[in-house]
């Protein structure tokens, strides 16, 4: 234990004292935000010890006196404010209730220590008062250093028997737009994230025994006293996950010059499946709405009891999808994991205050991939049981039928489910029939290769579409949306 802790203090200085040579302030830089990480991973204690170096650039149009970061690993410090209903704690910790959390211990600026808060209901916002104003295309070099503890939960961020869920783990500078910063809760419906697109080099050093599947590209493992240290690039990515495990196995395949890889423990049978449909996923979406822009994905099984959830270059898949009686499931919860490689990866948007705009085409673009694989009529008669009929059912009873509100707005899972994912999938049907189907897929392409590695709003997707259909679809989106 004492070897352990020294082997990571050694580390931790010589990250800091790497940054700090490399530290410069309110220079002029390019418009992305760059994330520099060191961390090392402790299964035995369950944390993860880091210091990380945030290029913070300001695109504001106005000089900032603080920058802001999410700090989402503390909403699993209390059962209060875990991001899970309580019909769900006994799936989201099968074993029973404990804390997670990150704690910061100093944040620092030019090699000196400055203020720093948290704040927000659940604790997950960090507030870094700089040391002079920061002018509008300038940048900053924030220092910190933080402990993270990763709780027994098998949500996006925890762990089971088999992965560590290494998730929103980190803190990512908040979005600051024309509303201003946006410090946002971990609220427990949807994907409550919006952030920008950046640059990463993280150096994760794991016991060599332990498979890293992550965003970006791994450029080099480095085995040494029985520990691994894995050193991983990402470019034009808005986060950086990573799942870790001592039980992977990996089969891989390449398509249209992507490697494509599978993590999966169970059988290879199911590893090879998830492989396939993930593969045969990004070639159809690459070819409809346009080239997937980064060098690997990865379909990743893990301790994760929602379905799926999308990352940068990678998804995480439930564990209970690898089976004979759910490969169907198991294809589908992929495809649509994929499709937010676009909607999300590529062409972000504010996920909690429009969810509907990467959820609903999204969902509408699994459709459209079981189209292109195994016919119309398999994919109408999907759409029609799955998503149109539980639709026209919730809309026969539901009085508030408003897509376009807030996270804190909805009511529960069903809410949510048939206002951001059906509704906006039938919409898309509805315009699809409009403007027909070339029509429609100048549209998506479009909307894609204008906002690539942008953040998009409801109104830029309005915009694009009219433009493309050549007559006024605002009328048209109204009707849907409100």
């Amino acid at each position: 234990m004492l070897k352990k802790r020294k082997y990571v203090f050694a580390v931790v200085v010589l990250a800091i004292l790497v940054f700090s040579l490399l530290a410069y302030q309110n220079l002029s830089v390019p418009h992305k935000n760059l994330y520099e990480i060191t961390a090392s991973f402790d299964p035995a204690q369950k944390t993860i010890t880091a210091v990380q170096k945030t290029v913070y650039v300001n695109t504001s149009g106005r000089s900032l006196k603080e920058v802001i970061f999410h700090i989402y690993p503390n909403a699993f410090r209390d059962e209060k404010t875990a991001p899970f209903f309580p019909s769900e704690f006994s799936k989201a910790y099968p074993s029973g209730f404990s804390p997670g959390g990150i704690d910061i211990q100093w944040v620092k600026v030019g090699g000196r220590s400055i203020p720093f808060t948290i704040e927000g209901r659940d604790k997950t916002i960090l507030k870094v008062d700089l040391l002079k104003p920061l002018k509008s295309g300038r940048s900053i070099a924030v220092f910190m250093s933080y402990t993270i503890k990763i709780p027994p939960s098998e949500g996006r961020f925890g762990h089971g028997k088999y992965t560590y869920n290494i998730t929103n783990w980190y803190p990512i500078a908040c979005v600051y737009d024309e509303k201003g910063w946006h410090k946002d809760a971990y609220w427990i419906l949807g994907d409550p994230f919006y952030s920008d697109v950046g640059d990463y080099r993280v150096s994760i050093k794991t016991p060599a025994s332990f498979i890293v599947a992550s965003t970006g590209d791994i450029k080099k493992e480095a085995v040494r006293g029985g520990y691994k240290t894995w050193s991983i690039v990402a470019k034009n990515v808005r986060d950086f996950a990573m799942v870790v495990s001592d039980k992977f196995k990996i089969a891989s395949d390449k398509v249209n010059g992507i490697t494509v890889y599978s993590y999966y423990f169970s059988e290879d049978e199911f590893g090879k499946r998830a492989l396939r449909y993930g593969r045969d996923a990004l070639k159809f979406f690459s070819d409809y709405i346009g080239p997937y822009p980064y060098h690997q994905f990865s379909v990743v099984q893990a301790d994760f009891y929602v379905g799926g959830m999308e990352y940068p270059n990678l998804v995480m898949i439930d564990k209970g999808l690898y089976t004979k009686s759910n490969v169907f499931n198991m294809e589908y919860v992929i495809a649509h994991e994929t499709a937010h490689q676009w909607w999300y990866g590529v062409v972000g948007n504010d996920e909690v205050n429009e969810a509907w705009l990467d959820e609903g085409l999204t969902e509408y673009s699994t459709i459209m991939y079981l189209e292109g694989y195994y016919g119309k009529s398999v994919a109408d008669n999907v759409f029609s049981k799955a998503i149109e009929k539980p639709f026209e059912e919730f809309m026969a009873s539901s009085k508030d039928t408003n897509t376009l509100k807030p996270l804190s707005q909805f009511k529960g899972w069903e809410d949510y489910t048939n206002l951001t994912y059906n509704k906006g999938a039938v919409m898309y049907s509805h315009l699809r029939k409009l403007v027909g189907d070339k029509v429609f897929n100048q549209i998506l392409r479009k909307y894609y290769n204008d906002y690539k590695y942008k953040n998009a709003t409801t109104q830029n997707l309005i915009d694009v579409a009219t433009q493309v259909y050549g007559k006024d679809l605002g009328g048209f989106f109204q009707e849907w949306l409100y």
